[in-house]
């Protein structure tokens, strides 16, 4: 069991943002929120469209640890936080 838990303060303003705080260590998540937060790292477009039912069914956690995911990073809910792997989405693909 991890005994250092680390969450941003405030959310990043990208999706480039949020993989550097991770790499960083200014970001350490508990390991059920760690397993959503490389899937969705992994698979922008999964946390940038798909429900968090789905989130909760691929990643083998609940609803729970998924709203975890997003408070851990900055962001109040699932909704607020779609906003940057959308962004992200449009900066690859145009």
């Amino acid at each position: 069991m991890r005994k250092h838990v680390c969450a941003l303060n405030c959310p990043p303003s990208s999706f480039d943002e949020l993989k550097q705080a991770i790499s960083s260590r200014q970001v350490i998540f508990p390991l059920r929120v760690e397993n959503v937060a490389k899937r969705v790292l992994e698979r922008p477009e999964f946390m940038a469209f798909e429900s968090t039912a789905s989130i909760v069914e691929d990643c083998g956690v609940s609803a729970a640890t998924v709203a975890r995911f997003v408070t851990h990073i900055g962001f109040r809910d699932v909704a607020q936080a779609r906003g940057i792997f959308r962004a992200e989405l449009c900066r690859r693909f145009g």
